[in-house]
């Protein structure tokens, strides 16, 4: 017996589905209406500061009419948009010192771990120290420290050894008799 798509309360049911697209449909469309409202705000809000912002950075003269503006717009023939920065007002200037150190210490920090080369320089050359690949192995260096170590082991382990010893030991005993 199969009673589960009778129940109206199933979610597979066609009713329920199209009541979930329907709501679907109906928030994201509310969605949208209220990002659109956002956008709208806020683009207000902008232009409304750049205009006063505008009006405030205006010389007096032009700020009580309309009319002066063009007529002084005619007589001149250059308008420079980037005086303010040309004269040094709209950047900020900071302590030049400050900033060449930490440029000289990011550059060391890249350089160390490789990834500042100059043109023609490779990543090899740039590190202080060479990789691992490029080394040569230091077999030699532990032989020569190991020698005497190994000297040590023969003579103990050396049987010819053992014969002199006990022959010297032997004939030790017989000159003291």
């Amino acid at each position: 017996m199969n009673i589960l798509p009778k129940k109206s309360w199933h979610v597979r049911n066609k009713d329920n589905v199209a009541r979930v697209r329907k709501d679907e449909a109906q928030a994201a469309e509310e969605e949208r209406v209220r990002r659109k409202r956002v956008e709208l705000a806020e683009q207000e809000a902008r232009t409304d500061f750049l205009r006063k912002k505008a009006r405030l950075s205006l010389p007096d003269e032009y700020r009580s009419d309309g009319s002066s503006m063009v007529e002084h717009s005619r007589d001149s023939a250059h308008i420079n948009f980037f005086q303010e920065v040309e004269e040094g007002k709209g950047t900020n200037k900071g302590n030049k010192e400050y900033e060449e150190e930490k440029r000289k210490e990011k550059e060391r920090q890249e350089k160390a771990l490789g990834i500042l080369t100059y043109l023609g320089q490779s990543a090899a050359e740039a590190q202080t120290s060479r990789p691992w690949y490029q080394e040569v192995p230091g077999r030699n260096c532990k032989e020569k420290d190991d020698t005497a170590k190994d000297e040590k082991l023969k003579k103990l382990l050396d049987p010819l050894h053992n014969m002199e010893k006990y022959l010297q030991k032997k004939s030790g005993k017989k000159k003291k008799k």
